[in-house]
């Protein structure tokens, strides 16, 4: 999205919005970081304080829309050697987690860690995920597991069957089987439907299946990139 011209970038613009590191230096104003501490940098900053997302009841101020910039998409990255980041949306690492396991928490574990949080389940209840063997999908499994849900995975490649089992599902499902294989298995692992079904998939039926493999008055969570024509617009 940066290289179509999506957000805007200026170039040239060194990348990666997901970066860990130790603290070299803090502004006058922080006061929950020190120099040396071990980090996971937040991808927003300078998010305004003042609008309604920032100001809700709810933690949404990563939707405001009066940033000064996003880390390594509309300015410098991660892949600097050094790189300014914000430390209201930044995070103190523990120091048996590494930089490198790390680092892609700070996208993609944030972002599939709020759409597990959204869907509101409690330990033994059934969470769907589709696109379960990428990016976001396994990292979903690892957390809803350590939440104490039942988790079933779906994916259309081999290597993201194999991920999917490897990492805790309880049930995988081959997607290549077509959408009516996967509502079926769906129903049938659950015994009618799963209870919160969370879409991280841009494929064309994707978000039909997991309202359709959803129960009556379950959610569905979309967390993925849809493209309407040749326009990509995010949805959440």
């Amino acid at each position: 999205m940066v290289s179509d011209g999506v957000f805007g970038t200026k170039l040239p613009c060194t990348a990666s919005h997901e970066g860990t590191g130790t603290v070299s230096a803090i502004g006058s104003e922080v006061t929950n970081f020190k120099e040396g501490d071990r980090v996971m940098c937040g991808l927003p900053k300078g998010p305004c304080g003042i609008c309604a997302e920032c100001q809700g009841p709810e933690n949404y101020s990563q939707y405001c829309q009066n940033f000064e910039g996003m880390v390594g998409v509309t300015m410098d990255g991660a892949f600097a050697e050094y790189v300014v980041t914000d430390s209201r949306m930044s995070a103190k690492l523990p120091d048996k987690v590494s930089f490198e396991t790390a680092a892609p928490l700070a996208c993609a574990g944030c972002t599939v860690w709020r759409g597990v949080l959204q869907s509101k389940l409690v330990s033994g209840q059934w969470l769907a995920i589709i696109g379960s063997g990428g990016g976001l999908g396994h990292l979903g499994i690892q957390f809803a597991k350590a939440l104490g849900l039942n988790v079933i995975g779906i994916d259309a490649r081999d290597e993201g069957l194999e991920l999917t089992k490897a990492v805790g599902a309880d049930v995988v499902i081959d997607a290549r089987k077509g959408d009516k294989f996967v509502i079926e298995e769906v129903r049938k692992a659950t015994n009618g439907g799963a209870d919160a079904t969370l879409n991280v998939s841009d494929a064309k039926s994707a978000a039909a299946t997991a309202c359709a493999a959803t129960k009556l008055h379950g959610k569905m969570i979309q967390i993925a990139q849809v493209r309407v024509v040749d326009h990509p617009v995010r949805s959440y």
